[in-house]
Formats: structure tokens, sequence, C-alpha cells
């Protein structure tokens, strides 16, 4: 029971357990406001493939009463088929005798999940329960327990990061940085974390892991942070949290994600006579950069590849192109036969590493350029739909959601994204500034400070292995960058708290000093 003093002391302490679910679950909505303010979640041309995989899963399980409206869905118009001609329309089936991987089925399954639901706000809403709990579990951590303190850290990444727009996306974007927040911490200060914690972390880490492959590579890039950050720490004698509990977390992750691609190719092959295709990105990626062209046009006599059939074809072309070109002249993965597709997409792997072994030099300078162009490009431009993605979309959706789209505030292209992205880089780079800061400061001797700094640090290496994943595996989109970025401001928050109590502290300690001695 709170002595008077306490209460006074402490006005707005953290609320008992059932007022601080109440809280987080407040929380989870207030994420949502972009969402609710846009009319509808955000839709992009791949939220499509994440629905239907577990469409067509119910399907062949329940039989075709079960289909949903996306795979009801008629032939679109004649008037919005041309409009959309710069991608692909929406004339499925359930006969496809091809199955495309690197689509996941367990993030599809949460997207189908708010499909049944009504509107995918069930979606939106446990991405934003995500974040919510993660910002809970972080201040409770780091001995920031006011209420106050919670709704500012919340107002913060609702109103002054990316966070939100990523929580109304329909696509597994928002989860990088949720893995992110989730490693960093467990790493940092595992001791200060109950059971409940500890089981929504992983929870939450794994299923980042199964939602898109690029996590897996985000996780283990935080990983190896944290390990190398022990082991400095160690060898100089720093107190240092017990990185077992995250590497535990991390590999029992990773290893559900290897698990669950074997266990979905297994049921494709089951259904279909036929694995999955992995569409080849490491091709394009190769051929985009130099070393893929100029291999191809050294060395097909030698080693022919799949890929040698459209030399004419890869000069100028980047990676969307070479995947998702439609052009018979131009146009390479979705043009070629079935056969072709599988042989591009078997043989990536042994084509990437001829192609940067002949060429290591060129290979290095262009992932160089590559990492460091997505370190910069970050932007939300997506989230307000450009005149070709609004075509495809609307030749994409069911009606009810058409109708919807074109009502929404993205359709008018009317966010003001500048002034929102402009007020977002500002709390991004101040993050930046506090997180470079925390190892400098003299600080360090107060018991909370090497874990403060520790869970900053490696949210900032989070943030970087996200941008090596993309840059050198993907495209460059200012997208790969901001749905992560968002985990900065929430990882600097403890550490300005601490160091403004800190300072509070001081004053109020040099005030009694100077009264003693009046």
């Amino acid at each position: 029971m709170p002595t008077r003093t306490s209460m006074i002391l402490n006005p707005v302490a953290w609320p008992p357990a059932r007022l601080r679910v109440c809280a987080v679950l407040a929380a989870a909505v207030a994420m949502m406001w972009v969402a609710l303010v846009n009319g509808q979640p955000f839709f992009t041309p791949d939220t499509q493939a994440y629905v239907r995989g577990p469409d067509v899963a119910v399907v062949k399980l329940l039989g075709a009463r079960f289909a949903s409206p996306w795979a009801r869905q008629e032939p679109p118009s004649a008037e919005t088929a041309a409009a959309a001609h710069a991608g692909p329309t929406s004339q499925h089936s359930y006969d496809d005798n091809e199955v495309l991987a690197g689509r996941s089925i367990y993030y599809g399954a949460l997207a189908y999940l708010g499909q049944l639901t009504g509107g995918f706000w069930l979606t939106v809403f446990i991405q934003g329960l995500a974040v919510a709990w993660l910002a809970e579990i972080v201040l409770r951590a780091t001995d920031q327990r006011s209420l106050s303190a919670y709704a500012i850290t919340v107002a913060l990444l609702a109103f002054a990061t990316p966070a939100p727009f990523f929580v109304a996306d329909l696509m597994p974007d928002i989860w990088s940085g949720v893995a992110i927040g989730a490693m960093a911490l467990v790493f940092a200060m595992p001791r200060r974390l109950t059971r409940l914690d500890l089981t929504a972390l992983a929870a939450m880490t794994t299923f980042a892991a199964l939602a898109h492959n690029s996590h897996v590579l985000i996780i283990a890039g935080v990983m190896a942070a944290g390990l190398a950050l022990w082991l400095l720490r160690s060898r100089l004698r720093l107190h240092e949290a017990d990185p077992r509990p995250a590497l535990a977390i991390g590999v029992a992750a990773i290893a559900c994600a290897v698990g669950g691609t074997l266990l979905f190719s297994a049921m494709v092959k089951h259904s279909m006579g036929a694995p999955p295709i992995t569409p080849p990105f490491l091709t394009a990626r190769v051929v985009a950069d130099g070393p893929g062209r100029l291999y191809v046009r050294d060395h097909c006599r030698d080693h022919p590849f799949a890929v040698c059939s459209f030399a004419d074809r890869l000069a100028g072309t980047d990676t969307d192109g070479f995947l998702w070109d439609e052009s018979p002249k131009t146009g390479v993965f979705s043009v070629a036969s079935p056969a072709q597709r599988r042989a591009l997409a078997t043989e990536q792997t042994r084509f990437a590493l001829a192609s940067t072994l002949a060429h290591p030099w060129l290979q290095a300078r262009a992932s160089a350029k590559n990492v460091a162009l997505q370190l910069v490009q970050t932007d939300l431009e997506d989230f307000d739909y450009k005149p070709n993605v609004l075509a495809e979309l609307r030749a994409d959706l069911p009606p009810v959601h058409r109708a919807r789209l074109d009502a929404s505030l993205a359709a008018h292209r009317g966010w003001p994204i500048t002034g929102l992205w402009a007020e977002q880089a500002v709390v991004i780079w101040l993050s930046l500034g506090v997180i470079g800061w925390s190892p400098l400061s003299r600080s360090r001797s107060r018991p909370a400070a090497p874990a403060l700094s520790s869970l900053a640090l490696l949210a900032l290496a989070g943030v970087l292995a996200n941008t090596l994943a993309c840059g050198v595996l993907s495209d460059l989109y200012g997208r790969y960058q901001a749905r992560c970025i968002w985990v900065l401001p929430l990882a600097a928050a403890p550490l300005l708290a601490a160091w403004m109590r800190s300072r509070s502290s001081a004053r109020i300690a040099k005030v009694r000093s100077a009264a003693q001695f009046a």
C-alpha cells in the first residue's frame, strides 16, 4: 500500500496490471490513427499475394464455398485493366500450377484474419498492439514507470515517427522494428524482464522472423552486434548483461523461420506436385549491379545458365524490371516460361556467386554504393498512392475495398507527406544524437547507464543490419529504411529521461548541500 508521501512524490505512478493492460490497449488504438484518418489501411500491390496464400489453403482444405472475396473478384473492366497495364492484373484462380515463395503465408494468416473480420482493422490493431506493448516493456525495464512517461512515449511514436504508417500498412514491414526493439531489449537488460515480458518479446521476434526473410537477417545482425558488445565490455571488465536469453530467443526465432519455410514448401509440393518458386532476387541484384551482365556476356558459352537466354534484355535493367516487367521485349522472370522461371529460381545462388567471384571489386563497389544510398533513402512516398499504383490497386482489390480505396485520403494524395517526414526526420536525428552521446556520457557509473546505452546501441545496430540486408540484396526504396527507424526514438527516450533525472537529482543534492552549510 503506497504511503501518502510516495503518492505525493510520484502522483502518476504506473498503474496496477489491469489498468496497465487498458493503457496498452488504448495506445494500440492510438497507433492506428493513420489508418483511421486515411479511411482504410494501406494496400500495396503485394497485399493480395499475402491474403491469397491462406485463402488458397482454406479452399483446398474446406472447399470453394469458403473462398473469400479476394478470390471471387470479377476480372477488371477494360478501362481499369488498361489503366493498370504497368502491373499485373487481378485475374487469379485456384488452378495455378506454380506458387511463388517470398510472400510469407504466416504474415498472410494475420492479413487473412483481418480480412475475415472485415476491413483488415484487426490486422492493423494487432500491429499497433505489438508496438504499444513493446514500448510498455521498454519503459518498465528502464525504470520509466509513470503513466505520463508512457503517454509521452506513445505520443512520440504515434505523431513524430513513421511507426503509425507502417502499423496501418498491410505489409510485414512494421515487424522489422518490433524485432529490433525486442532483441535489443533482451540483450541489454534480461534481468529486468518478467517471464511474461520474455515470452511476449520472443513471440514478437519469432513472428517477425516468420513474416519476412529479411527479418531473419536483421535478427542475426542484432545477435552478432549483441555478442560483440558483450565481448568488448567483458574484456574491459564493464558490467554487461547475460547474452544467453537473447541468443536463445534469436536462435529459436531463426529456427522457426527455417522450419516454417520448409513446412510451407512441403505443403505446396504435396498439393501442387512441385515446391514453390523463389523469385531470383539474387540474380536480379547482380545483374542490376553489373557483374551479372558481364558474366552473361563473357561466360555463357562455357557455363550456361537459364539467364543466358535473356542476354539481350539485361542492359540497363534494374531489379524490379528483371523480376516484374511483363513486356515480352524487355521482361525476364515474369515473361519466362514455367520451366525457365523454375530454372532461374534454382540457379540464382550459383549464378550470383559465380558473377561475384568473376568481378569481386565491381560487386563490392556496387554493394557499398547501394548500402550508402539505402542508409539515407527514407521517405513516406508510398503512402500517397501514385497514379500507376492506384490503378493497379483498383484492378486488384475486391469491389468492397475498391470503393473505400477511392474514398481514402491516400487515393486523393491528401497526406502532407513532406511536412510529416520533415518533422519525423528531426526526431530521428535528435535520437541519433542522444544515442551517439550515450557512450561518452560521464553518467556511465550509474547502475542503469550501461544497460540503457546497450539498448540504444543495439537498436542502432539493428537499423544498420536492415540497411545492409536491403541495400545488398534488394532494390533501393525509402520504405525499407523508414519501416524500422522508429525504434531509435524508442531506445533514445529512456536515455534522455535518465539523463534529465540525473541532472535533476544533482541539482537537488547541490541545493541540499548548500542548505546544510548555510
